[in-house]
């Protein structure tokens, strides 16, 4: 009498099979060149990222993770974006801004203006 093959029996063959496959393509990080890779992560992303502690209200931090889940992408990324968006906008608005008082000392600029308006 043969044995017949399970669901799980053919899952626990496909796993070994992807293992076997994933062990020839890449090697297993051992020891100090573990510890190394990681730091030289760490520093990589250190020097992009700071870490902080910070209090949002608590309906917010629950959309943002709604948001995040719903789009596949993690609330702090999306927190990120929210904050950088912003910045963005207020550099423009500043820059604008700046362009516009520049503008309006320029009496040059007013005068050639105020004659061509005039024509």
């Amino acid at each position: 009498m043969k044995n017949k093959k399970t669901d799980l029996d053919e899952y626990h063959e496909s796993v070994f099979a992807s293992e076997k496959a994933f062990s020839k393509r890449f090697r297993r990080l051992e020891g100090a060149e573990l510890v190394t890779l990681k730091r030289r992560v760490a520093d990589a992303v250190s020097e992009k990222k700071s870490r902080v502690t910070i209090y949002f209200d608590s309906d917010i931090v629950r959309r943002f993770k709604e948001i995040g889940e719903s789009e596949g992408v993690g609330y702090q990324t999306l927190m990120n974006q929210a904050l950088r968006t912003f910045i963005d906008g207020m550099t423009a608005d500043m820059a604008k801004q700046d362009l516009k008082n520049d503008i309006l000392k320029d009496k040059k600029f007013l005068k050639r203006l105020k004659t061509v308006l005039s024509a």
